[in-house]
């Protein structure tokens, strides 16, 4: 009796806790190596909100599986923007790294995890935005990794690739552009 009621209560906490990590993090992206759904597959809505849905206390899991908690001083919370960057060096500067983004719609959600993750804040168009990488979500959407300015701080998380664009630089001796953000 003793032995089968531990078992119950360790099977509990590991659902528990599998539960817990799935929300909190990329659990429901897709994999490096699934195929992305065709475009056809998902929602023509966009993913945008109104402040009383936003939970700015939510943690977020950055790409490097660090956790961020609300505002930060610096862009992506002075994280690594990709998990190929977990260099002292690469977490000092990460904007280093970081491709500055559009915002194009007005209230586009930035989410703790992909692809209905809480909603940890808002973005609107002329806001500062950084972009370090992106994954697949199995919503069938690229989701990037951001970083958003506000009056407050940086606020770092997840948004849906409609809803952002690379900024297009365009002055004499700039090089070239990039075309999209790396693949975290």
């Amino acid at each position: 009796m003793m032995l089968s009621h531990r078992v119950r209560l360790g099977l509990v906490a590991a659902a528990a806790a599998a539960t817990t990590v799935g929300g909190a993090g990329l659990a429901d992206a897709a994999t490096g190596h699934a195929p992305v759904p065709a475009p056809a597959a998902h929602s023509a809505a966009k993913d945008v909100g109104v402040p009383s849905e936003v939970d700015s206390s939510a943690p977020v899991t950055a790409p490097d599986g660090t956790r961020i908690w609300g505002l930060t001083a610096l862009p992506f919370g002075g994280h690594a923007t990709r998990t190929r960057q977990a260099t002292r060096e690469g977490r000092a500067a990460s904007t280093q790294s970081a491709i500055e983004v559009d915002i194009l719609a007005s209230g586009a959600r930035l989410r703790a995890s992909v692809p209905r993750g809480t909603v940890i804040g808002l973005a609107y168009p002329g806001q500062t935005a950084w972009g370090g990488c992106q994954i697949p979500g199995s919503d069938g959407y690229v989701w990037g990794w951001l970083s958003v300015q506000t009056s407050a701080g940086w606020r770092s998380g997840w948004m849906r690739h409609d809803l952002w664009s690379i900024t297009q630089h365009t002055y004499p001796g700039g090089g070239s552009d990039p075309s999209s953000l790396p693949w975290c």
